[in-house]
């Protein structure tokens, strides 16, 4: 395990290295390392639920410091356009995602199911991606990232009910249900962030504990994670919802953020791009090359057009309704989530 650990880590880095030579996001380096790692080329390292697990806590912490460059207050401001640009890149990927099941003749329920899967997105990639290049602070990050808040919720939605619509035993709350669910999260949340965090953290910076403000964001990283698991939401989005709100405590100081960014990504976030490449094995697409190239066609437009032109409707420019629709394009957690609800016999 530990040699698996140093020879994976070290790649990544290296590949993170070279991408950002060649002015690339360093996540690309990091999953092309995985892929010469993994089955598709060398099969020196085998991904076990060990990396799995320090991967998936890298995301969480990259999530959390997304959190912390987000301004709260400007992100109310593009709470509208936010849902526009959320639904329009939702009902488009649906669409095409049905039209592509329709056209491979999958049948209807795994056309449905194939559209509510390339509706989902990614807010920890597309953070990653917009910290690298400087996007975070700007309009079209801020937009982004409320977009993504909102596609975590209206997606989830729809995949809970369409795989309780044909039959799925564990996703058999009702849609009333559900809605209550993200309502309480989103009340407990803010009662904590707004009137518990600030008078405990400097509680917390009174005590004379050696690297107690560490200690606490881990916490919280944990705890908020937790909580949106528990109200049936992706634990990136609690992860990511107490960063903002730590944004707002003075005592976040500069060496508690350096922390954490030394641990996620010189530690844990290497280790979830690169068993992103692990877990692949390009050479079994070869026998379906044609739909491989149709639904990656439709996964991209549905986003980028869909979410692109919510963002010029909305008065953004040509240049930021592109790098909104590029960044609403990721797909990774609720993808995956949506395996786990699917019943046996769905898909035929």
């Amino acid at each position: 395990m530990l040699l698996a650990l140093i020879v994976l880590i070290l790649a990544a880095r290296i590949g993170g290295e070279l991408a950002i030579r060649f002015r690339q996001s360093p996540m690309l380096g990091e999953i092309l390392a995985g892929l010469l790692l993994g089955p598709t080329a060398l099969d020196l390292v085998t991904p076990n639920e060990t990396l799995e697990f320090l991967g998936h806590l890298g995301i969480l912490f990259m999530t959390f410091l997304a959190g912390m460059e987000t301004d709260l207050r400007m992100l109310r401001k593009v709470v509208g356009p936010s849902v526009l640009v959320s639904a329009l890149g939702i009902g488009l990927s649906v669409g095409l995602g049905f039209g592509v099941g329709w056209l491979f003749d999958f049948g209807l329920a795994a056309s449905l199911f194939l559209g509510a899967a390339l509706s989902t997105s990614s807010i920890a990639v597309t953070a990653r991606v917009f910290t690298d290049f400087k996007l975070m602070r700007t309009r079209a990050g801020l937009l982004s990232m409320a977009a993504h808040a909102v596609d975590d919720i209206l997606a989830m939605l729809l995949i809970i009910f369409v795989v309780s619509f044909f039959g799925g035993e564990s996703a058999d709350d009702p849609i009333w249900l559900v809605m209550g669910k993200v309502a309480a999260f989103l009340a407990s949340t803010a009662v904590i962030g707004i009137f518990l965090l600030k008078p405990a953290m400097r509680w917390v910076y009174r005590l004379r504990s050696r690297e107690m403000h560490f200690t606490v964001a881990v916490l919280l990283v944990l705890g908020f994670g937790w909580m949106a698991e528990f109200f049936g939401l992706a634990d990136v989005l609690g992860a990511f919802v107490a960063g903002a709100f730590l944004h707002y405590t003075e005592e976040a100081e500069p060496g508690m953020v350096h922390r954490v960014e030394a641990l996620s990504d010189g530690f844990l976030v290497p280790i979830f791009f690169g068993v992103i490449g692990l877990q692949t094995d390009l050479f079994l697409l070869v026998d379906a090359v044609p739909l491989v190239i149709v639904v990656l066609a439709a996964a991209i437009a549905g986003k980028l057009i869909g979410c692109g032109l919510g963002a010029r409707i909305m008065g953004y420019s040509n240049r930021e309704s592109v790098i909104i629709g590029t960044g609403m394009v990721p797909r990774a957690g609720l993808a995956l989530i949506m395996l786990g609800l699917v019943p046996e016999g769905f898909a035929a």
